[in-house]
């Protein structure tokens, strides 16, 4: 679980952190270098689960400093990840941590022994396709909503709704009761509804894992982050608006000899 130190400078502009995702766009198999985070704490949450299952957690996304690689070298870019992983824990500040897209977010991330890859609970599509559509939406909110308390709740809810999402059997529980409401709605089944306001809400995500040590109970917590398209889909689309562009030039000309 979360247990930090400092604290985010919340709610860059917009603009800022589109274009660092943009720079961010994965492509399979990418290696990320994550130097340092931040992130909101001024809300926090009470992890109760099955088994005795009890922690306190900071409760927001958080803001990563990363490299494309496996070191800090060349151009650093943000990118504002969701954590989907409640057995592990990571820390504020300076990381250097290399983690990479190897995987898929397929489990609950339940891996608390050294053999690798045991003991975790499958997702269903659904979960996934929820989680997706929280952490875009998440990140919708991030970049255009007003900076308000409001915002802020919305936020921490969101963290907490996917972690209910991927862990049915536990309950995260704000100190605020707007929150809660937040988390009820966001995890409930009928959440599409209340994802609106900021833009059209995708699934897609990329899912970083610890390089080497995913799958056992020795690796930091994973994390997802709204997916932009890759530059194949990028060519295609701005060939599509080209294409657009023609025919609405070839309907201009028809229209002016009529």
């Amino acid at each position: 679980m979360f247990r930090f130190h400092t604290a985010l400078k919340a709610f860059a502009p917009a603009a800022v952190l589109a274009g660092c995702l943009m720079a961010a766009a994965p492509s399979h198999a990418t290696q990320y270098f994550l130097a340092s985070n931040t992130m909101d704490t001024s809300r926090t949450a009470h992890i109760y689960g099955p088994n005795g299952f009890d922690d306190y957690t900071y409760l927001a996304p958080i803001k990563f400093t990363a490299y494309e690689g496996t070191s800090a070298v060349g151009e650093s870019f943000n990118f504002l990840g969701f954590c989907v992983d409640i057995f592990h824990n990571i820390g504020l500040g300076a990381l250097n941590l290399a983690y990479d897209d190897n995987y898929d977010l397929t489990t609950d991330s339940k891996y608390t022994s050294n053999t690798p890859f045991s003991g975790a609970t499958v997702l269903t599509g659904g979960q996934k396709v929820q989680v997706g559509r929280l952490v875009n939406y998440g990140t919708l909110l991030y970049n255009n909503a007003p900076n308000t308390a409001d915002t802020g709740n919305r936020l921490a809810a969101l963290q907490g709704a996917i972690w209910q999402v991927i862990n049915p059997g536990y309950t995260v529980v704000s100190g605020s009761a707007a929150v809660n409401n937040y988390i009820a709605t966001y995890a409930g089944q009928n959440y599409l509804s209340s994802l609106t306001g900021y833009g059209h809400v995708y699934s897609g995500i990329t899912f970083i894992t610890e390089t080497g040590k995913y799958g056992t109970r020795n690796a930091h917590q994973s994390f997802a982050f709204a997916a932009v398209p890759e530059p194949a889909t990028w060519a295609l689309m701005i060939g599509g608006f080209g294409a657009m562009g023609a025919v609405l030039r070839r309907s201009r000309r028809l229209a002016l000899r009529a």
